[in-house]
């Protein structure tokens, strides 16, 4: 199982799509906020804004209602992910773990692939 904070109290969830829905529903709060604040200071944004995700079943959940029988567990309040991808507010695409920058941050990685998403995210070895 894995413990997702959210506020208080902890969510407990028993997969790693419902892990990844969470942190879908949570970055969707955040680029809604920044995308209506960059409308109020003039510049709209023509396209839906990009989420990434790396879990297959969490990106179907997040777009299509259909495959939502087999879900019915998680609660309502994550959904919000959904709506803003109906509204096209949002679009969320599917990445490689290969191509995952975030991953530097979050898994123990071997000395090559710290290295190269060390590149991607922009950071030099300094020494």
């Amino acid at each position: 199982m894995m413990f997702i904070e959210y506020f208080l109290p902890w969510t407990v969830v028993d997969s790693s799509c419902y892990a990844e829905y969470i942190a879908l529903h949570d970055a969707s709060h955040e680029a809604i906020f920044l995308r209506q604040m960059l409308l109020e200071i003039g510049y709209r944004q023509p396209r839906a804004t990009m989420l990434h995700c790396d879990n297959d079943a969490a990106s179907r959940l997040a777009e299509d209602q259909v495959w939502h029988s087999h879900v019915k567990h998680i609660r309502t309040k994550f959904h919000y992910v959904r709506e803003q991808v109906l509204e096209g507010e949002l679009k969320v695409t599917r990445i490689h773990t290969k191509s995952n920058a975030a991953d530097i941050f979050t898994k123990a990685l071997s000395r090559t692939d710290f290295e190269r998403l060390r590149l991607q995210i922009g950071l030099q070895h300094c020494g």
